[in-house]
């Protein structure tokens, strides 16, 4: 929606028709907002991504901007996933992802014209998860691609950044909430001490894609309210005794007030 009140053509792709139905007549109730083009398609298949951009370009004449999103993820530890949840994770987060930023960038390249490519990551991307093995590996991989693509279309006028997101609240995140104490244990792990919310996201990816940030290529951007940044040791009912004792090693005076992992 962010880039549709840009002005933007909007192209839509997802595995479900349905989904992507509602999608689009949500996003056609918004006046300023073209109603958009909707492509089913299976991100896992290099075959059907590859026909889906041929039906855009020929419907839209060409790709300026590809905000690469598509994403699952398993909840599993690393002695219990199986291969199969392993194997569908990869496929979608990291193959898919891939997929899409070769065919939108064999577009741009091709039409002589440039573009920017911005792959939403996770915070996961950039720590370890427990009981996330293949979505943390999928992440991983996908912004060390951004780097690699990055650094290769550079010459084409093409740059690719990534957006790393931590706890957004969405439908797919919206279960953590069902219980209470949740959000309150978010006031002690972010600094902002809240969620996020799907605008804060799309903020960030309008900016990537604009001219503002022209010289922008090869990065990691976390949108995490202070995520990363607040990895204490001690968190909760521990943290007062932490954070006020002074420490010393070796003889030295200095005392440590708060350490960060």
């Amino acid at each position: 929606m962010a880039f549709g009140a840009q002005g933007a053509r909007l192209a839509l792709i997802d595995q479900s028709a349905e989904g992507l139905a509602r999608l689009a007549a949500e996003l056609a109730s918004v006046p300023e907002i073209e109603r958009p083009l909707s492509v089913p398609c299976d991100v896992s298949s290099g075959v059907a991504v590859n026909e889906a951009f041929a039906d855009i370009r020929a419907a839209l004449g060409g790709v300026d901007v590809l905000v690469c999103c598509a994403g699952i993820r398993e909840i599993a530890d690393s002695l219990t996933i199986t291969h199969a949840q392993w194997e569908h994770t990869i496929a979608v987060d990291l193959n898919g992802t891939f997929y899409c930023c070769q065919a939108a960038a064999l577009a741009m390249s091709q039409g002589g014209y440039g573009g920017v490519i911005i792959n939403v990551a996770s915070v996961t991307g950039l720590i370890g998860e427990s009981e996330r093995p293949a979505y943390t590996a999928a992440k991983h991989g996908v912004l060390g691609l951004t780097k690699s693509l990055a650094c290769d279309l550079a010459r084409h006028g093409i740059r690719v950044n990534a957006i790393c997101p931590g706890l957004i609240r969405t439908p797919l995140t919206e279960q953590y909430f069902a219980d209470e104490s949740f959000p309150a244990a978010l006031k002690e792990s972010i600094p902002l001490g809240t969620s996020g919310q799907p605008r804060h996201v799309a903020d960030a990816a309008v900016f990537l894609a604009s001219e503002k940030a022209e010289y922008i290529t090869g990065v990691s951007l976390p949108v995490d309210g202070g995520f990363l940044a607040e990895k204490a040791f001690a968190s909760g009912s521990a943290a007062p005794s932490y954070l006020s004792t002074p420490h010393s090693s070796n003889g030295d005076d200095s005392a440590l007030s708060h350490v960060h992992r």
